[in-house]
């Protein structure tokens, strides 16, 4: 699937809109982010987000006018981020938006209860986020999933932080420990203890847990208590909020926040003032817990600015004091919380970018690797936007996506709510008309920035050559453990890929597969197996490969690139509407195999594409779409791996699959068996003798020991004569013996029912 994650966070300066590619399930979900887009609130709407986050200011009418304004824009940054990423709104199929916090009230909050509000029963927890999905639907097209928090308060959590299971499955590292630590308005960490298989390790373990709280009704105890192995996650504190109140202070309202640090730069930390800030007493609360502006904004801004001015201090000494604030207590937070301290700090959001922060950040942790996102392949600004996207993605397949362990929640929940779409806005939308590009781009420009998944880099294996050997082949497996699953997201497609094959094939058609390099050798492999394997005819499956024969053993440089020769190479076939043709290439921008795929379908054929990309060229050219995709390789580029692994999957069940239904196979017994050599006879002597006991329903399942492999051989003994008998044919065999007809008879009751021994026999 294509999501589209958006984000406006407690600094509530802009959206931050990330596109992902996201396919499989956690342990072995892959990841490619397509584009990340920003776009800056109007300083009107900025305002009154604002006013609306101060209970004197936040009235009624106010909130409902902001809901649905907020929605507008979060629906324009949308079409923005799909017309920056080359895609439209058909291409993209859901939407996760986290909306706008306005009020946040952590479970045995002491916050002061205003108005009419004191007569309420006692909630909890709650929590408010705004911008209105039914308008991101409406103007999009697309589902919308929003308010994720919401459930898991209701469940008795904080309803943050949320991205931890996000963290737990795209930074985990396999052999170091790492604090994901996030600097929006607020600031929260997450901590990740090494794991041998990398994001498996994390996943299966947070697996466990939830499967241990689903299956009892009980919550387990020990849930919410973080061991060393396990994910957790909590709100260190402020983050870029009070530096921006005092930016913005320091400046009569000329910054929003503090430009590259520089004001923090100039001014001098008072070491008096950052004690007693320290000594506030949620830094000293232990996990699990939730903070934000509600505590942090612009009250305590205003407290500390007093203090900083009562006590001599210039504007520029209180914005250092409040950025200093931000890293001693985000390091304080470590020693006092996380079992070990990490190796490497991940830092995301506004504040990675804030050099006097990061700086600052390194002194409170010496010896600690602290880098930005960027460093590990995840934008600075687009990680909470990607991390809404994958919280949908999870949302939308009926999974839990958040931890107990982070959240303080009783159990696993689903997050969210769901807004249908009631249709596609498609090119022709007046909406997207200015900037949409037409659906055959994809096919223009086969390299377009979306088509990236076989040859990016794969984070986990980056360090691959410094690792011990068991090591290497452990990093290796965890890879391989994704191909399956990756399959599994396209059974359907597979499934009626095969139902289409094998109609067409009764009426006299074939399957013809073509493909360059690792993916053509493999679609040669497929055809030739089944002959001996089915007894088909060798024109019934045909493979083709660029370079011809000669690149099955030895690369033909610019083969691959030449699309004429594919098209040629069909014709040559002379390929019409009964003949299915499945167009394989790991990337699904091949030239030669794009060439061959258009030119089946001129001519009629069903085409089938088979690539490890989605969107990619190949698709557009098929009927049928069948893409999994297994993410970047262990070794970047290298398509044999994973994607080669996948191809063979795909290719082994479309080819046993329309064999079953051509009726090659009795049960799992293949009765079209060619007994060419003495291995194969004596398999097809097995395989009558099985069928023949099964069909006369003398197998019983409590037989064993001598009296069975005994009745075993002499049914054997009875096969080994049919078969002489009937010229080694295994359906004929297994009819005559069945029906106790004479061979030829037998020939005819298969023909009559197309050659499937089990309505021969059953007729």
């Amino acid at each position: 699937m294509i999501v589209l994650g958006l984000m406006s966070g407690t600094s509530a300066d802009g959206t931050d809109a990330a596109i992902v590619r996201l396919e499989g399930a956690p342990p072995a979900l892959t990841w490619d982010v397509l584009g990340h887009t920003h776009v800056p609130h109007p300083p009107m709407l900025r305002d009154e987000i604002f006013a609306c986050f101060r209970p004197e200011t936040g009235s009624v009418d106010r909130l409902c006018r902001l809901n649905f304004a907020l929605g507008r824009a979060f629906g324009e940054a949308a079409l923005r981020a799909m017309a920056e990423a080359g895609l439209t709104p058909a291409q993209v199929d859901l939407i996760g938006s986290h909306g706008q916090t306005v009020w946040h009230i952590p479970p045995d909050s002491r916050q002061e209860i205003v108005g009419q509000a004191v007569s309420l029963p006692q909630i909890g927890g709650a929590t408010l986020q705004l911008g209105e999905a039914a308008v991101i639907a409406e103007m999009t097209g697309i589902p919308v999933v929003s308010n994720f928090r919401a459930r898991d308060i209701a469940a008795g959590g904080h309803g943050a932080p949320l991205i931890a299971y996000v963290d737990a499955l795209l930074l985990t590292h396999p052999t170091l420990t790492r604090a994901a630590q996030n600097i929006g308005g607020i600031a929260n960490v997450t901590y990740l203890s090494p794991q041998p298989s990398a994001i498996s390790g994390q996943l299966s373990a947070v697996s466990d847990q939830l499967s241990a709280v689903s299956q009892s009704p009980i919550p387990n105890p020990h849930f919410l208590i973080p061991t060393p192995q396990s994910p957790f996650a909590f709100d260190t504190g402020p983050g870029n909020m009070l530096i921006d109140y005092a930016a913005s202070r320091a400046t009569d309202g000329a910054l929003t926040f503090d430009r590259d640090g520089a004001l923090a730069a100039r001014g001098r930390v008072d070491e008096t003032l950052l004690r007693e800030l320290l000594r506030e007493p949620y830094l000293h609360q232990p996990p699990p817990k939730t903070t934000g502006r509600e505590l942090f904004g612009a009250q305590f801004g205003a407290r500390v600015w007093d203090q900083g001015i009562a006590r001599g201090l210039v504007p520029e000494d209180i914005v250092a004091t409040l950025t200093a604030f931000t890293a001693a207590s985000i390091a304080q937070a470590y020693r006092d919380f996380l079992p070990t301290l990490p190796d490497e700090v991940i830092v995301s959001g506004g504040g990675a970018r804030n050099p006097t922060l990061m700086a600052l950040l390194r002194g409170q942790l010496p010896g600690v690797r602290v880098i930005p996102s960027d460093e590990v392949g995840l934008g600075v600004e687009a990680k909470e936007a990607v991390a809404f996207a994958v919280l949908a993605y999870e949302t939308w397949h009926g999974r839990p996506s958040n931890l107990p362990a982070a959240t303080g929640a009783r159990h696993p929940v689903i997050l969210g709510d769901i807004t249908p779409a009631n249709r596609r806005i498609g090119e022709s939308s007046s909406q997207l008309s200015a900037f949409s590009p037409q659906p055959s781009a994809l096919l223009q420009n086969p390299k377009s920035k979306v088509q990236n998944q076989t040859e990016s880099r794969n984070p986990a294996t980056q360090n691959i050559d410094t690792v011990l050997t068991l090591e290497m082949v452990r990093l290796m497996n965890a890879e391989d453990a994704k191909v399956a699953v990756a399959v599994e997201a396209e059974l359907p497609a597979i499934a009626e890929a095969i139902d289409r094959i094998a109609a067409r094939m009764q009426a006299g058609g074939r399957l013809i597969y073509i493909g360059a390099g690792t993916s053509g050798r493999l679609g040669v492999l497929d055809a030739s197996e089944c002959p001996p394997t089915f007894n088909a005819a060798p024109e019934q499956v045909v493979g083709l490969i660029a370079g011809g024969e000669v690149a099955l053993t030895t690369a033909v440089e610019g083969a691959e690139d030449d699309r004429e020769a594919g098209a040629r190479d069909i014709a040559a076939l002379d390929v019409g509407a009964q003949d299915s043709v499945v167009g394989i290439a790991a990337s699904g921008s091949t030239p030669y195999v794009l060439g061959g795929l258009a030119e089946a379908r001129r001519r009629g054929a069903l085409t089938i594409s088979l690539a490890c990309n989605r969107p990619a060229p190949l698709h557009e050219l098929a009927d049928i779409a069948i893409a999994p995709i297994v993410g970047p390789e262990v070794i970047a580029g290298s398509t044999r791996l994973k994607a080669g692994t996948a191809q063979k999957m795909v290719l082994n069940m479309l080819s046993t699959g329309v064999m079953i239904r051509l009726g090659k196979t009795y049960g799992n017994l293949m009765v079209d068996v060619q007994a060419t050599n003495a291995k194969l006879r004596r398999r097809a002597r097995r395989i009558v003798a099985e069928a023949v006991e099964e069909a006369r329903g003398r197998m019983q399942d409590a037989r064993i020991g001598e009296s069975a492999n005994h009745e075993l051989r002499t049914i054997e003994e009875e096969a080994a004569r049919a078969l002489d008998a009937c010229n080694g044919e295994v359906k004929t065999a297994i009819v005559a013996l069945v029906k106790g007809v004479s061979p030829e008879e037998a020939r005819r009751q298969l023909e009559a029912v197309g050659g499937v021994v089990r309505r021969a026999i059953e007729i």
